[in-house]
Order: C-alpha cells, then sequence, then structure tokens
C-alpha cells in the first residue's frame, strides 16, 4: 500500500512519471499501518442573585482583566464564560482593595455599557448586550431551530496557548468533536440537550463542564487548568513499564466492544505546498466497526457526505496525493491492529521507560514511552502510550518514526520514482485516542501528518510537502448493526480526493466537524465551496 504519488505534470505531460513515494505504512518489522435549539433567553443578571450578592475579598492590584477574572473565579468559586473578541483579555484594570458583593466588582471592572452578563449556578455568561427587540423576539420563538450551536477555542489557562486536540462533547449523548491545532471548536447539539453540560477535556488538564444553554450562538474561550497529581496520588513504588503494555494488550476484551457498531465519523485530507493549500477533501462516513478481535479489514465505510477542493497550478512539475487515507486511519485502530510495539508476545525491538502517572481525559494513566533498542538500524517506532491506571484501557498514543532513521525510512517508502526527482521525509507522526461509552472504548480520534521535501535535478529551489489525514467519530450506534450492502460500500484503499462527488450547499446539516487551522481557511478562502463557519 503506497498511499503518496507524485506525478509529473505541466510541460513534461508527454513524458509523465510516477514516484510512488512516501507510504506511512513501514515495510519492515515495524507495524503496518499510516494512518429546535430553543434559544432560551436567561436575562440580564438579577442584584439579588446569591452568587451576585456575594462578597469577595479583593486584594488592591493593577493587572489584566484576564487575571482580575481569574483571582474573582477563586475568590468565588464561579466560572467566567466569554469571548476574548468581546472581553478584551489584556485591557489594562484596577481591582479595588476590600470585601465588596460580586456583583460590585464585576460592574466596576466591565464598565462597559455594550456588556452584560447572566448567571447559571456557578457560570457567569460575558456577553454583548442583546437590543430588547432581539430578545423579545427569542422568547416569542423558542422552537425556530432545531439544533443548539456552540463555537469557540480551548486554551491553557497558564500560558494561554491553544490546545489541539482537546475533546468537546455530551458525555450522556455520546455527541462530541474535537479541536483543532488552533484550538477552534464547532458543535451542534440536538436541542433535546439544551439541559445537559458539555465536557470539556483534554490529557494533562481538568475536565470542566459548562452548561449548554449558556453557550447556545457564543463564541467562547475556555480556559483549560493544568492537573498536577498531588504526592498523596503517587505511590513511590517501582512500575514495570512492559507489564503494564502487556495487561493492556491482555485487558482487550475486556475494554473494548465485543459487538459491532456504528460510528458517524468526519474524515478529512489534504496537502500543502510550500505551506498552500494545493488539495483538501472532507467527507461523513457511516462506518460498520467489527468487534476489537477482528481485523479492521472486516470494517467497512459507507460515504455520506463529501467535498474537495483543488487549487493546483498547471505549471507545477510535481504534484502529490494521499494514497488509502482512509484504509490508514481504519489500521491506526492500534488496538485492533497490534503493532509491534504493543506486542510483547515475541521478543520486542524497543526499550521501555515509565515516564509518570498523568493525566487522560480526567482519567488517571500511566505514560509509558518506548523507544527502538541501541543497535537496531531500522525505521522503527517511538513515542508515548497512555494506560489507564486502573483498568488497564489503551486511551491513547502519541508516536512516530524514529527520527534518527526518517533516511532510512524513505529508502523503504520510495519504491519507484523518476531518477530526475530527489525525495527527503522531514517526518512522519501520529497520534490516537479512545473514548469511553457505556462501559467500552472507542476509537475517537486519529492524525497522521507527513512532511518531506522534494528537488528535481538541475535545480536548486526545493518544494516543501505536507501532508495529513484525520478521522474523528462524532457519534456511536449500538442498535441494529449489521454490515452494510455491497454496492453501498467504499472502498478504503482509493485515494479518496480523486472520488467523484456531488455539491451540496447544505454539506453539513447536523454533523459535528474539525474546522480546518486558520492558515488552511485562508489558502482556501480564493476558492469558491470553501469552507466557512456553520451559521
Amino acid at each position: 500500500m503506497e498511499p503518496l504519488y507524485f506525478r509529473r505534470t505541466g510541460t513534461e505531460t508527454n513524458n509523465m512519471e510516477f514516484c510512488r513515494g512516501v507510504s506511512p505504512v513501514i515495510p519492515s518489522r515495524a507495524c503496518m499501518m499510516i494512518a429546535g435549539l430553543f434559544l432560551l433567553w436567561i436575562g440580564t443578571a438579577s442584584a439579588q442573585d446569591p452568587l451576585l450578592e456575594q462578597e469577595i475579598r479583593v486584594t488592591g492590584q493593577r493587572t489584566t482583566l484576564y487575571e482580575a477574572l481569574n483571582v474573582i473565579s477563586q475568590q468565588a468559586g464561579c466560572f467566567f464564560i466569554y469571548n476574548s473578541e468581546t472581553v478584551k483579555n489584556d485591557k489594562r484594570v484596577r481591582l479595588k482593595p476590600g470585601h465588596q458583593p460580586l456583583r460590585k466588582v464585576l460592574d466596576d471592572l466591565l464598565a462597559d455599557p455594550g456588556l452584560d452578563y447572566r448567571v447559571m449556578g456557578r457560570y457567569i455568561l460575558i456577553r454583548k448586550k442583546e437590543p430588547p427587540a432581539e430578545i423579545s423576539q427569542q422568547v416569542q420563538q423558542p422552537d425556530t431551530l432545531q439544533h443548539i450551536l456552540i463555537r469557540g477555542h480551548v486554551y491553557d489557562r497558564q500560558n494561554r496557548a491553544p490546545i489541539p486536540y482537546a475533546t468537546v462533547g455530551i458525555v450522556e449523548d455520546n455527541t462530541g468533536t474535537v479541536t483543532n491545532q488552533d484550538g477552534f471548536f464547532m458543535i451542534r447539539i440536538p436541542a433535546s440537550g439544551v439541559g445537559s453540560m458539555l465536557t470539556v477535556s483534554h490529557l494533562g488538564y481538568l475536565s470542566e463542564k459548562f452548561p449548554v444553554r449558556l453557550l447556545h450562538d457564543q463564541r467562547v474561550d475556555i480556559f483549560l487548568e493544568r492537573r498536577v497529581i498531588s504526592i498523596q496520588e503517587v505511590i513511590i513504588r517501582y512500575v514495570d513499564p512492559e507489564a503494564v503494555v502487556e495487561k493492556a494488550l491482555e485487558r482487550r476484551k475486556l475494554n473494548y466492544a465485543v459487538d459491532p457498531v456504528y460510528l458517524t465519523a468526519f474524515y478529512r485530507e489534504g496537502v500543502m505546498k510550500n505551506q498552500n493549500c494545493i488539495g483538501y477533501t472532507e467527507a461523513v462516513f457511516r462506518v460498520f466497526k467489527s468487534p476489537w478481535d477482528v481485523g479492521v479489514l472486516s470494517d467497512q465505510v459507507k460515504l455520506m457526505k463529501s467535498r474537495k477542493i483543488q487549487n493546483t497550478d498547471p505549471r507545477d512539475t510535481v504534484f502529490l496525493k494521499l494514497k488509502a487515507g482512509i484504509q490508514s486511519a481504519l489500521q491506526l485502530d492500534l488496538v485492533k491492529e497490534v503493532p509491534d510495539f504493543l506486542d510483547l508476545r515475541t521478543p520486542s525491538s524497543y526499550n521501555y521507560r515509565y515516564a509518570g502517572l498523568t493525566s487522560y481525559d480526567a482519567k488517571d494513566a500511566y505514560a509509558i514511552h518506548f523507544v527502538q533498542k541501541e543497535g537496531i538500524r531500522e525505521a522503527l517506532y517511538t513515542g508515548t502510550l497512555y494506560i489507564g491506571k486502573d483498568d488497564f484501557a489503551l486511551l491513547g498514543a502519541d508516536f512516530e518514526i524514529n527520527p534518527d532513521y526518517l533516511e532510512l525510512a524513505a529508502e523503504n517508502l520510495v519504491l519507484r520514482k523518476s531518477p530526475n526527482l530527489t525525495v527527503r521525509l522531514e517526518k512522519i507522526s501520529y497520534s490516537v485516542s479512545y473514548m469511553p461509552y457505556n462501559g467500552r472504548y472507542y476509537l475517537r480520534h486519529v492524525r497522521c501528518d507527513i512532511g518531506l521535501k522534494t528537488r528535481l535535478r538541475r535545480r536548486m529551489a526545493t518544494d516543501r510537502f505536507d501532508t495529513f489525514l484525520e478521522f474523528a467519530t462524532c457519534r456511536i450506534d449500538t442498535a441494529g448493526v449489521v454490515k452494510f450492502p455491497r454496492q453501498e460500500v467504499l472502498k478504503p484503499g482509493v485515494i479518496f480526493s480523486d472520488q467523484p462527488y456531488t455539491p451540496d450547499d447544505d454539506f453539513w446539516g447536523n454533523f459535528n466537524v474539525i474546522a480546518p487551522e486558520a492558515g488552511l481557511s485562508e489558502a482556501l478562502s480564493k476558492i469558491k465551496g470553501k469552507i466557512e463557519e456553520i451559521r
């Protein structure tokens, strides 16, 4: 399986040559794989709200609004929800010293007639003040929409850096998505979930929950607190990393699905050349997922919707596509397609090191680092496994082809190419995670990133290519699961970007998606059918 090929085009069309180049499949001892809502008016906060009347003690200081709200949050035990573009985080403010009601402190800090704040329990939403006519219309037409739309960013509270691949969703309904590399997310929730709590979580952070009814039609910033495991939680004892990995493999029958399920999944793949997007394809799949002990060849993919954007230059002499990306995403289900760094039943090529206890989606997890043994000169993997402390479930893994041996990987993977074309691998990395549902774990998110450089003979300049594939489960269904009719099944080994599709203005419908990175959106902005925010 060779997922990438290069095609000579433009002026050299008559001498077309192929380079079946960089495949994330390593043909060695490494594993064979790649990668309505109804609008509910809450009303302006009442002066009689118990939370707002609570007195807090504030030390006088000049600081940013962001830090001031953090201080108030800790003092009052409340949580603020807002959009940084509306509430300017870096604005300098003064906290007045003394004991004052929370309402008075907020009024003094915000001091903006265009803002108001609303309270629900321990949560305070700060937002632009709505005209009375708009509010009236919302109250009078409570059933005009059928889904709740929530958009926003997830940041690290300490340094305000975006948190990519954070999980955002309703745990009870198994509805969710993940943030993109800019920490941005967009999620649609059925109107029936208006009373639910939106859960936001990520490896190494404390999970946070927010009332859905407060977040509808808002663009919000969510800040996660890093989780520090206290010394009381850590028993000072030796942890055998190999024994942990072995136990995770043994307990697959207890931790993963024993019956087939349907996954509704969002899939996308793209190619960037010198930081410009030249191809982007996205789709919604219905996946028949067989039990954990049945190989991925039994899984089926049914295409529900798709669209693609091509932005190639006819003058290009090298053109790259991702081959078998869908199949690669399914093969990265490490529980079903066990890679060599997880299988210790045979002599292992890896050294394992216990890297400590961490938090993964609010679960205590062993972090097990692995790297190939010295003296083995093959393109194997290095990375970290996250294994549940209590149930020994494989929760996730981040790994890559060992950078020290990427050259050897290129030798194995560039199976045939033009003698005029030099290809140099820069990176091949992967991220895989699983989600709990009804006592079992299911594939949640897969990402594969490949970076390479190419150079044609007699040319000094090189071209940088970056390609990726991403798969995210949006919903799990366990009732009435049967295989799809043969004529409805999409062959997973195809070049998906070459598949025909029918334009659909309502492409997204009610599906939750992973929004493209800002740079990608910018690159696509001049192309008809660009990806836009759902409104």
